[in-house]
């Protein structure tokens, strides 16, 4: 979702808030509650719904697998949630909110499973995992591998960079700010998801959305504008997550840099082939004068 093309009317911070998909509102709004739960009662989803590896292994607290994710810092309940509306609200159009939200939780459950067998593996037991930065280390990694000598933008630096580069980058910034390891869980399913199941493991039927729309759940918010009913058979024939929206890196305008661009020229594509057949022509012309 790019504010800035977006039309007048709809750059202001209603017009953004109408733009979001009811699926990444309702994340939002459950990050915030958990936030705000957190402050005012001392912590208590910390205590109670937090992924610590041997609290699940001892104790078998198993729902700390699928909450953990909503529990977040006040720089991550506010950074957070605007960094998935910009990335991932053109993929929940497309997948259908129902589809969306399924797939969060089960992409942030695998995560939870993962780093739990990395903590055996390690023997490391007491490390927590918490936040919305897996799952949306996840969602963009997968992004990143469906084409992976795409220039993309990198948040708000002034550059641009190979796509293949940017997952690691991210597993480093999430290793940085939660002092965990739980980032290399989410690039490990990002990398299982784009390499052995097409970009997507979780495939509902049509049948079952359907069902989960006109339930009760989803029947009394289905008629908002905000709300995206499924349009595509995700059993029949597989969506590919190259053909999903991905975020398409503009030319740079201002001062900056453009950094791991290969200097063979082989892979440039121009977008007006004349005017590169005028060029070369009065580069000709130059050198045998």
């Amino acid at each position: 979702m790019n504010i800035q093309n977006s039309p007048q009317g709809q750059q202001t911070i209603q017009g953004f808030i109408n733009q979001v998909p009811f699926g990444i509102k309702l994340l939002t709004i459950i990050t915030l509650i958990v936030f705000f739960i957190n402050a005012l009662f001392d912590g208590f989803f910390t205590n109670y719904f937090i992924d610590t590896p041997i609290k699940v292994f001892q104790n078998f607290q198993l729902w700390r697998l699928f909450f953990t994710q909503f529990i977040e810092n006040l720089f991550g309940a506010i950074l957070m949630p605007i960094f998935i509306c910009m990335s991932l609200s053109d993929l929940e159009k497309t997948l259908g909110t129902v589809v969306f939200i399924l797939d969060f939780f089960f992409k942030s459950f695998m995560i939870q499973v993962i780093y739990l067998i990395l903590s055996l593996i390690i023997q490391n037991n007491n490390l927590p995992s918490r936040g919305l930065w897996n799952v949306y280390l996840v969602y963009l990694s997968l992004q990143c591998f469906a084409n992976p000598n795409q220039l993309r933008s990198f948040f708000f630096f002034p550059c641009v960079l190979p796509a293949k580069i940017i997952p690691f980058l991210l597993v480093l910034m999430g290793v940085f700010m939660s002092q965990s390891f739980d980032p290399i869980a989410a690039l490990i399913l990002a990398y299982i998801e784009a390499n052995y199941f097409n970009f997507m493991i979780f495939r509902p039927s049509q049948q079952l959305i359907q069902k989960l729309e006109n339930g009760f759940l989803f029947r009394n918010v289905k008629s908002r504008s905000d709300f995206f009913v499924m349009t595509q058979n995700l059993q029949g024939r597989p969506q590919n997550q190259a053909d999903l929206p991905v975020q398409h890196v503009e030319e740079y305008q201002e001062k900056g840099i453009q950094i791991g661009s290969s200097l063979g020229f082989d892979n440039i594509e121009t977008n007006n082939k004349q005017t590169f057949q005028q060029f070369s022509n009065q580069s000709q012309q130059d050198n045998s004068k």
